[in-house]
């Protein structure tokens, strides 16, 4: 009987048995589902990144970095834009990149309905790199990622800063827009970036996040409470009053030997008290 090829990842011998080809065939030709173009699409722009980023170089002593299964669900969280999963998905398969579909637009294309992604192709595929990123350090890391370990460790961010992206450590939310070579890759095929204005030329945060607002996505659903924090302990609270609602905090103040007043969580410098002069 003819034994079945098997490869080893990390220890484990793994049977050969990829239906990653037949998933991907199923999405592209299901003409009846609204994510067919996309799915093609993004299934496209995988293989490149792989050839181009991730495995450019065919090695005779490992196999190549598998492709992804693409899917699309509501990840129940519009702060997230796609998903990596560690282990194998409810239907049994390794290597999925989950895009939420919170981020689709509906559109209607020939008599026939179709989804756009709502920031943009250059956001769209910064989000399918980073998420092949995690599929590259599963794979090939040295320091992958468990369940409950960090997401976003220092092998991964600095992998993703190889490539001209930029996640903060442990959030893995890109702190600004991609440059680099993925950023020359955009440039051939002719994708332009979004125009996040002068607000982000000296601002260092989330700029999906900040995109998001801009389009004005971020509003619906979001908190009406006000963000107030302890200078001395970092303690933070949530209250409904807009004015400075003079909270103390006693534990500090008992410290300290001063009154301690909760300030905005705004990321400014507040001068809490002052001594007499």
């Amino acid at each position: 009987m003819k034994e079945r090829p098997q490869f080893e990842v990390r220890g484990q011998l793994i049977e050969v048995n990829n239906p990653q080809p037949e998933v991907r065939k199923n999405a592209e030709n299901a003409k009846d589902w609204a994510y067919t173009n996309e799915a093609a699409y993004l299934y496209r722009m995988a293989v490149l990144f792989k050839d181009r980023f991730l495995d450019p170089i065919l090695l005779t002593d490992r196999r190549r970095l598998p492709d992804p299964v693409i899917s699309f669900a509501n990840l129940r969280n519009k702060n997230t834009l796609a998903a990596y999963t560690l282990v194998r998905n409810p239907q049994g398969l390794l290597f999925e990149i989950t895009m939420n579909n919170v981020h689709y637009t509906d559109d209607e294309q020939s008599g026939k309905k179709v989804k756009f992604w709502s920031f943009g192709k250059w956001a769209q595929l910064e989000t399918l790199l980073h998420e092949q990123v995690h599929l590259w350090q599963q794979n090939f890391g040295a320091d992958p990622v468990r369940p409950g370990q960090v997401y976003h460790n220092k092998e991964f961010i600095n992998k993703c800063e190889s490539l001209g992206l930029h996640p903060m450590l442990g959030a893995g939310c890109h702190t600004r827009l991609a440059d680099g070579n993925f950023a020359i890759l955009m440039k051939e095929l002719g994708v332009e970036p979004p125009n996040l204005g002068e607000k982000m030329c000296d601002l260092d945060i989330d700029w999906f996040k900040w995109f998001l607002d801009s389009l004005g996505k971020g509003r619906k659903g979001t908190s009406t409470l006000h963000k107030w924090t302890c200078p001395e302990c970092g303690l933070k609270v949530r209250i409904g009053i807009k004015g400075d609602p003079k909270i103390r905090h006693d534990p500090c103040e008992q410290k300290i030997g001063r009154p301690v007043f909760f300030v905005k969580a705004d990321g400014m410098t507040h001068t809490i008290y002052k001594g007499k002069k």
